[in-house]
């Protein structure tokens, strides 16, 4: 399957193109999860680690979510993934009204040039095209930088949920 390219982002940095991924670009999503979480664990952040993303993961996220990546060229720039619901994070809170976006991440290379911004909008454009209610996403309830980046994005602190070795925030937008 060709790469189909969904939207373009100009920057700084040059031209960006984000599409939907499929099993063919496995290794390029390992790559960007992998190495934002080296940077993450360099940084002490205690969010992400590099051995929690394997092949097997991937191909649980390709065959259950929307996972979108994003290009510099042919070169792996940063992807995220988006979902009907999310249980596990959200619990009895889960509405399918509402899409889910994981796993945002910019390689620390293209970071600084507004692209995950840019991708959260996509997500919100096409949940909404999708008659969804809003945007839900998580984020760890330690990283205060992060959480203050969501809500610089309009998303709105819903509640914070215990998931046993860490606590979350999750924040919603709605589009109504």
């Amino acid at each position: 399957m060709a790469f189909q390219v969904l939207e373009r982002f100009e920057t700084g940095q040059g031209h960006f193109v984000l599409g939907l991924a499929g099993q063919e670009h496995r290794e390029e999503l390992l790559f960007i999860l992998r190495q934002t979480a080296e940077r993450m664990v360099e940084e002490g952040l205690n969010q992400w680690t590099p051995s929690l993303f394997t092949p097997s993961l991937l191909d649980e996220y390709l065959a259950e979510r929307e996972v979108f990546l994003l290009r510099s060229g042919d070169e792996p720039a940063g992807m995220f993934t988006l979902q009907d619901s999310d249980p596990s994070y959200w619990k009895e809170r889960n509405d399918i009204r509402f899409a889910y976006l994981h796993r945002l991440a910019v390689l620390p290379a293209y970071r600084g040039f507004d692209l995950g911004t840019r991708m959260i909008r996509f997500g919100e454009k096409r949940a909404m095209r999708q008659g969804k209610l809003g945007l839900r996403l998580d984020c760890v309830s330690h990283l205060d930088g992060l959480n203050q980046y969501y809500r610089r994005q309009g998303y709105r602190f819903v509640a914070k949920q215990d998931m046993g070795i860490r606590e979350v925030h999750l924040y919603e937008k709605t589009f109504r």
